[in-house]
């Protein structure tokens, strides 16, 4: 008989190698592990689940947990907005999620994103100011490899200034006049340090001519009809955005004029999917009262070696090899054009049914 009946999202990583023996004595493979596609996770499939791994997509709330077994919860991710946490605690299920499991991606992400911008619009970036957002895992990590490279940066984050961090802090009104922008802040509608439309239409207006905005943590952080007005009333503002309001629709609007539009895969990297997995794996170790026995450098991909000849003005060319942003922005227009080609055929195929495409 299994100890444990753990159910997880079929694109995590290494769940077998890290929880298939858990909590079994000599390396036994005791515990059953069921993959499945993290949109369709049902109650059904928990009925006599102990354990329930998923990524983003999959909604946890009592729709879904209500008179199933499930007695932890664990998400590889950053983000817990899919995860009705008070419905858990409040039910004694244990939760945990993976703050900073995909830093080192969205902070790589971010890096070419100034660079290639820096190298399109001939901008120095040792004259450039970049201004961050919330400084916590990602926030952080992008503020050590922009002062590693010699780019000065300004931090905005208030519940971190009014914690106590010692860190130097300035005003949203600082930020909004550096000629990058970069956001890092956790997705919240209410509360003193509320993100929802953060960066609303008066904060683009406020930005310099010439200046480049980035979102790759939560789209409604961003206005994007606001993002879409100012851009369409002759704003001379750069926009790369990772991620949308409303995901999965992307306002296809705003994705035209944007410079770099990309799918939600700024932190997207096997290495973030595996730091995700394994502090799961950790999660659960410390709810059962057990060590880690398999380490966390044994699992990694070995990546090669960045060789940079120290030049900013040469930075993106020495990137691109690792990173092709253009590649992913690429592959995201061709799926709008795919898109509207097949409804442009439907149209013509079936122009009375079909009307409603027109307002698509």
């Amino acid at each position: 008989m299994p100890m444990w009946n753990i159910v997880a999202d079929e694109n995590m990583p290494l769940v077998e190698e890290l929880f298939s023996t858990l909590g079994s004595e000599q390396g036994r493979n005791n515990n059953q592990i069921k993959r499945l596609a993290g949109r369709h996770i049902s109650r059904k499939d928990l009925a006599d689940a102990d354990i329930l791994l998923v990524r983003s997509i999959t909604s946890v709330n009592r729709q879904l947990l209500e008179e199933t077994s499930v007695k932890f919860v664990g998400s590889a991710t950053i983000g817990t907005d899919h995860v009705d946490t008070k419905y858990l605690a409040a039910n004694d299920i244990k939760f945990s999620s993976a703050p900073g499991c995909n830093a080192q991606g969205v902070a790589e992400y971010v890096l070419t994103s100034i660079a290639y911008w820096a190298e399109l619009r001939d901008r120095d970036l040792s004259e450039v100011t970049v201004g961050i957002i919330g400084a916590g895992n990602v926030g952080s990590r992008v503020i050590k490899v922009l002062e590693r490279l010699g780019i000065r940066c300004l931090v905005n984050d208030p519940p971190l200034e009014d914690s106590g961090d010692a860190r130097h802090f300035v005003s949203l009104d600082r930020i909004q006049q550096c000629d990058v922008v970069t956001c890092h802040v956790p997705f919240t509608r209410s509360g003193q340090y509320a993100t929802y439309h953060l960066v609303d239409e008066e904060f683009l207006e406020s930005m310099p001519n010439n200046s480049l905005l980035i979102n790759s943590a939560r789209g409604a952080v961003l206005d994007n009809k606001a993002a879409y007005r100012v851009k369409q009333a002759g704003k001379n503002i750069d926009y790369i955005l990772d991620v949308w309001e409303g995901e999965p629709e992307v306002n296809v609007e705003l994705m035209a004029k944007t410079l770099i539009a990309t799918p939600h895969i700024a932190g997207y990297s096997q290495e973030g999917k595996i730091r995700g997995t394994y502090q799961l794996y950790q999660a659960v170790n410390q709810w059962l009262g057990l060590e880690n026995t398999i380490p966390l450098n044994t699992l990694l991909p070995q990546a090669p070696k960045w060789h940079w000849s120290g030049l900013l003005s040469g930075l993106y060319q020495s990137l691109k090899p690792y990173y092709d942003i253009q590649a992913d922005d690429k592959r995201m227009r061709q799926v709008k054009t795919d898109i509207r080609n097949k409804f442009d055929h439907l149209r013509k195929t079936y122009p009375q049914r079909l009307e409603f495409l027109d307002t698509l």
